[in-house]
């Protein structure tokens, strides 16, 4: 079973922590202009592994665990994957596959609209073959895995099910997002099944009231905290957006409101980057409260800039203990 970041789970022991972020990095194709896209790579679990990759550098190595095919773009992918500094030991490439691909729409309203084509993308098949028993073997090495409900919605039942298989035999922090996508899922009920599953092994949910709205009707945060906690999360995290975010630990009810005066100029990968935020905050030693005032101040910044991964010359907030 999972254990909470309240736990002896830090990264000031003897050895960097291992950190794994399960899910599918996608093709992404972003309007530059009229007529125009600019080719890049993008995904929720990569976008949250590629922050908590450059806040903790040097005291974890964080691996990205998918499944990218032989082709041209998985190759440039996984290069990428490379150069964010991720470990991609954990990148399967399967023969005759490709990456799935996404392109961005502007409605002319600033909303943003995407257009998917990912049935056959090489992330689904993540957890076929006997290579992958190996792999599953393997995550009980990590002592935090990451995932979300796309991570979930992507793969087969009979896989899903294998994997929190895996996860149930884990002593080590489990994260999960219920980013809920109503179109990767039969229906609502199923997802609902599918992710109590995985946060029964002890799960920190980090979760949207936006998203549980979808998924469960709910409208209150505390509907969402008492349903996350009675199928077993050891802490919930409900995000409000411009509204702050909801913590709940122990017994505890802390409201963080987010950045003050903050201008967004694209709202791309907000709740990723708050999601690793807080979890790099937390795995350094951070109480609840400052870690997510920590993980708004990341969100704040990467509002701030057009897409989910700002350049590298952008600071990001000091994750140690005591600042």
């Amino acid at each position: 079973m999972g254990r909470s970041l309240t736990d002896e789970t830090v990264l000031y022991g003897p050895h960097p922590l291992r950190i794994a972020s399960i899910g599918e990095c996608m093709v992404e194709l972003a309007p530059q202009g009229e007529a125009q896209y600019c080719q890049s790579f993008a995904g929720d679990s990569y976008n949250t592994a590629y922050y908590l990759q450059r806040l903790l550098a040097g005291r974890a190595r964080v691996g990205y665990v998918t499944a990218l095919g032989d082709d041209r773009l998985s190759t440039a992918m996984c290069q990428h994957l490379a150069d964010a500094g991720l470990d991609t030991s954990w990148v399967r490439r399967l023969s005759g596959r490709r990456p799935g691909l996404y392109m961005i729409e502007n409605d002319g309203e600033g909303e943003r609209v995407f257009h998917y084509w990912r049935d056959s993308s090489a992330a689904r098949a993540l957890l076929d073959g006997p290579e992958a028993d190996e792999m599953l073997q393997r995550l009980a090495g990590f002592d935090a895995v990451y995932l979300s409900g796309i991570s979930l919605a992507i793969l087969p039942e009979s896989a899903r099910a294998r994997l929190v298989a895996c996860l149930h035999k884990r002593t080590g922090l489990l994260a999960f997002d219920p980013n809920f996508r109503p179109a990767l899922w039969a229906s609502p009920a199923q997802a609902s099944e599918a992710m109590r599953a995985l946060v029964g092994c002890g799960a920190t949910v980090l979760t949207t009231l936006d998203d549980e709205t979808l998924l469960h009707g709910y409208d209150q945060p505390e509907q969402v905290i008492e349903h996350w906690q009675q199928r077993g999360a050891v802490e919930v995290v409900v995000k409000q957006g411009a509204e702050g975010c909801i913590v709940a630990c122990g017994g505890e009810r802390l409201h963080i409101p987010a950045e003050a005066g903050i201008r967004p100029i694209d709202t791309t990968g907000a709740g990723d980057s708050f999601n690793a935020g807080y979890l790099a905050a937390r795995l350094s030693g951070l109480a609840a409260l400052d870690s997510a005032r920590l993980a708004h101040r990341l969100a704040g910044t990467v509002i701030q800039y057009r897409g989910a991964i700002v350049p590298q010359t952008i600071a990001l907030p000091d994750m140690t203990p005591g600042q």
